[in-house]
């Protein structure tokens, strides 16, 4: 359904359903200096209201996957296009935007990341009250849903490695990961769950897995940790192609085959050590002032 067809439905009722007359009713009583979406189809409906309507506003979209923009949000009347990599940006131009609508922009890091200190994994291990060992960081996300067949790969080749799970767990899905440790002696399960100091786990692991949620992607490559992705959606769809070319991840569907190339990397400090330069060597920038100061900079440039 991600087609360019889907988008000119979604234009086309946006403006002959009461979105447009609850849109232009918010816009009356708030009267932006621009609008910012986050989300594909929010940029597609308001720029299709507003310029039928000869609003004088600016309308952007931060493309919020980093690498692609959904086609089916895809609307040639937004005014600019923000997103953090060059890949993004190629994408973009294929889907028939223009170069003076797509600017490449940093990555905007939520401000716990942005401004902690850069801790070394020990540090970081020693304030989490982990131990100071190999770590793997399994990110369940928001809803908390994941598997358990990593792990039980990792228990059943004996790789008896330090575990922190972290996502909105249930408790029963704590103990699940929990009595699977016990099959391993010398297996370290944590199960912290949602925690507000996200980027303090990413400094104490050595690599961090899970689904290729754009923000934990690039929150985990601005602190140099590589990302092993076991679940790839849809609209993360290209980050196997940036991986491909950058080396500083993987997307592995198998169980088995992940477990594989975890241990390939955990026992060879000399492949740690290329992933570590190419994470340093990306050409990405992580920064959210610099990313308000472009914003304000393209208002300013279509004011004038």
């Amino acid at each position: 359904m991600d087609t360019h067809f889907i988008a000119f439905v979604l234009r086309a009722l946006a403006v002959r359903l009461h979105t447009n007359r609850d849109f232009l009713s918010w816009y009356e009583h708030t009267k932006p200096d621009f609008i910012l979406c986050t989300n594909f189809l929010g940029g597609s409906v308001i720029a299709s209201i507003a310029k039928r309507a000869n609003l004088k506003v600016p309308i952007f979209v931060y493309a919020a996957d980093v690498f692609n923009n959904p086609k089916a949000g895809y609307c040639s009347k937004i005014d600019r296009l923000f997103i953090p990599t060059e890949l993004g940006v190629k994408n973009l131009l294929s889907q028939g935007y223009t170069k003076e609508q797509v600017r490449l922009s940093p990555f905007p890091l939520q401000p716990s990341i942005q401004q902690m200190e850069k801790l070394s994994k020990s540090e970081a291990r020693k304030l989490l009250g982990l131990e100071d060992c190999f770590t793997l960081l399994l990110n369940l996300g928001g809803e908390g849903i994941g598997s358990t067949a990593l792990v039980k790969q990792l228990i059943k080749n004996k790789l008896a490695w330090q575990v922190v799970v972290v996502g909105n767990l249930s408790e029963a899905s704590k103990q699940r990961f929990h009595a699977l440790a016990k099959q391993l002696p010398g297996m370290s399960m944590h199960t912290p769950g949602f925690v507000s100091n996200i980027g303090h786990f990413m400094l104490a692991c050595d690599v961090q897995a899970g689904k290729a949620g754009a923000n934990a992607l690039m929150e985990s490559l601005s602190l140099g940790r590589p990302f092993l992705i076991n679940e790839l959606l849809h609209a993360a769809r290209n980050t196997q192609t940036f991986f491909l070319e950058y080396q500083v991840g993987w997307v592995i569907r198998q169980p088995k085959q992940q477990m594989i190339t975890l241990k390939a990397f955990a026992e060879d400090k000399t492949r740690q050590q290329r992933i570590e330069y190419n994470l340093k060597a990306l050409p990405l920038q992580f920064d959210s002032d610099q990313f308000v100061n472009l914003l304000l900079n393209e208002v300013k440039s279509l004011a004038d």
